[in-house]
């Protein structure tokens, strides 16, 4: 059955997108429910990083379910109902994706809005929107030129052809390239490394680099300083330091 699976390990939340037969399509059911565990994920102090990836290793998702999608054709470009697939950039807490097959359509959406992209030699990505005379929205066209060059960014938007995990990489669409199988445990092992570390400074690194994106370096500076000072007096501050000190692991709050 179509779904969403929730597996937490320790502080780390890792969702599996499993719709196997359809290469991991989003249903409008799906969409919701990955919007549910986001939600609960942000809500929960515990959660200190979300990895997504796909079951199998054909797909990590092929985006919307089209025969849902010729039914209602409203709900793939309604903001409201594909919220959740930019939801991990708006989210305080940190997520990854490992992509472990096609990112294509919603999966590429989705796949952009995380803050680290892991990629296993096998998949591709793919925004094919024009071949199927449907706008590439959510973040495509408003956020894919903030990761890689507005030219390359054209290319793949306008030919609708796939980007395979190296050429991703020298693009710096992805931040690692991993053999097959391995996506997930590369994820696991970032987002451990994320989770040492303290959740209100690593929260406000996201924030501080969406002000950067979004309104420029002047205000991502004066975020920098006012954030800086309000952090110093936090008592992670305090613990990270003697730690660093007494030559210890800190134990952050």
């Amino acid at each position: 059955m179509a779904s969403i699976r929730a597996d937490s390990q320790e502080n780390i939340l890792v969702l599996t997108i499993d719709n196997q037969p359809s290469r991991n399509a989003f249903t409008h059911a799906m969409t919701a429910k990955l919007g549910e565990c986001l939600h609960q994920a942000e809500n929960d102090p515990k959660t200190r990083c979300v990895v997504i990836t796909g079951a199998g290793d054909r797909a990590f998702s092929s985006g919307h379910d089209l025969n849902e999608m010729l039914a209602d054709r409203d709900n793939a470009s309604d903001a409201t109902l594909n919220a959740p697939f930019l939801q991990p950039r708006t989210m305080r807490t940190p997520t990854i994706v490992a992509i472990n097959g096609h990112a294509h359509a919603a999966g590429f959406i989705l796949s952009l809005a995380c803050d680290i992209r892991v990629c296993e030699e096998h998949a591709d990505f793919a925004a094919p929107g024009a071949r199927i005379g449907l706008l590439p929205i959510g973040g495509q066209i408003s956020w894919l030129p903030h990761i890689i060059p507005l030219g390359a960014a054209y290319e793949i938007l306008a030919t609708g052809r796939r980007v395979g995990a190296e050429e991703a990489l020298r693009l710096g669409l992805v931040n690692h390239v991993v053999p097959s199988g391995a996506g997930v445990e590369k994820a696991m092992e970032i987002a451990s490394a994320i989770a040492a570390n303290s959740s209100n400074v690593i929260a406000s690194i996201k924030v501080g680099l969406g002000i950067l994106m979004r309104q420029g370096t002047d205000e991502a500076e004066r975020f920098e300083w006012s954030e800086g000072r309000r952090l110093q007096s936090e008592p992670d501050a305090e613990e990270g330091m003697r730690a660093f000190l007494d030559k210890r692991s800190p134990n952050f709050s």
